[in-house]
């Protein structure tokens, strides 16, 4: 393949079937069977089942797949290197537990990443046993605290004012001239496709919703790209003060705060008998935040 129109990046860890469930449904899109997408796994495992090894080696050896093997696990590193090593002019990157029987998904992401002034795209979210949140405005939308963005499932295609990490594609170009993905926001890297999303629209590009590039989150409890070497709840927190302070300021900032501090330590820890570690989490994740330095660019890293 002399130069492929896109790549797709998948970040994988400790995943194994899911992981080659995934690789199947991209591998029988049509733009793979024409030879104009490569599919690129930056695999962060330390180890895998026999099984899983070998079908990897094995499409490794036919050219299906470029395997990138890498020791320390952490999203928005492996997402950059992907980035990194792509040859696409449009980037596609999903999680490592979805399907994809949607023929048309690549297609429906380039069509979309086609259209004026349009940097990124958000495909829809389904999720198994739930009922899609229903929005014919406002997709991603964040509230000025910070409250979940509602409309990933919906069926009404749009600009949309933030992305989703398993199921988002970039113009290449628009990606690098933000840095990539900011390596600070680790082990779940829990916002970090909301801090790629508000950078993105500094810059004064569109982002757009495809109702059409869809397909189905598994959302496994297993695996993943998570580093195990905090708990989820402090990873939350942490991540979400962040993302704050890194994009936010005056009034705004210091709400976005409040609703952290309100409703995953106050209303979250109480409830679940962990205050005191919850409170510990906000009181460190905000040193931490204000003592942390930059992140290496992508084109740093290239240089």
């Amino acid at each position: 393949m002399d130069s492929p129109k896109v790549t797709v990046i998948i970040a994988t860890y400790n995943r194994e079937t899911l992981l080659m469930d995934t690789i199947g449904d991209l591998l029988r899109q049509t733009p793979f069977q024409q030879g104009w997408a490569e599919l690129l796994v930056i695999d962060q495992s330390a180890t895998h089942l026999g099984t899983t090894t070998r079908q990897l080696e094995q499409l490794q050896l036919q050219g299906a797949i470029q395997w990138i093997r890498v020791q320390s696990p952490g999203l928005t590193k492996a997402r950059n290197l992907g980035v990194s090593l792509s040859r696409g002019e449009y980037v596609i990157f999903v999680d490592d537990d979805v399907r994809i029987e949607n023929e048309a998904f690549i297609m429906a992401h380039v069509s979309s990443l086609n259209r004026p002034h349009v940097a990124a795209v958000a495909g829809r979210i389904l999720v198994p046993g739930e009922n899609p949140r229903m929005v014919s405005s406002k997709i991603g939308h964040l509230g000025f605290f910070g409250t979940r963005e509602p409309g990933f499932g919906s069926d009404w295609s749009g600009p949309t004012e933030t992305l989703r990490g398993c199921n988002m594609s970039f113009r290449k170009k628009a990606l690098e001239a933000i840095g990539g993905f900011d390596e600070r926001y680790t082990r779940s890297a829990f916002r970090e496709d909301t801090d790629v999303s508000w950078r993105l629209k500094k810059q004064g590009v569109e982002l757009w919703f495809s109702s059409e590039a869809w397909l189905t989150h598994l959302s496994s409890p297993e695996g993943g790209t998570r580093d195990r070497s905090i708990t989820v709840d402090v990873d939350l927190i942490v991540n979400d003060i962040r993302f704050a302070s890194l994009n936010l300021r005056g009034v705004h900032k210091w709400a976005w705060l409040a609703r952290i501090y309100g409703s995953r330590v106050i209303k979250a820890g109480v409830n679940r008998g962990k205050f005191s570690m919850r409170h510990a989490a906000f009181r460190n994740g905000m040193f931490e935040v204000a003592h942390e330095g930059p992140w290496h660019l992508i084109g740093e890293r290239n240089s």
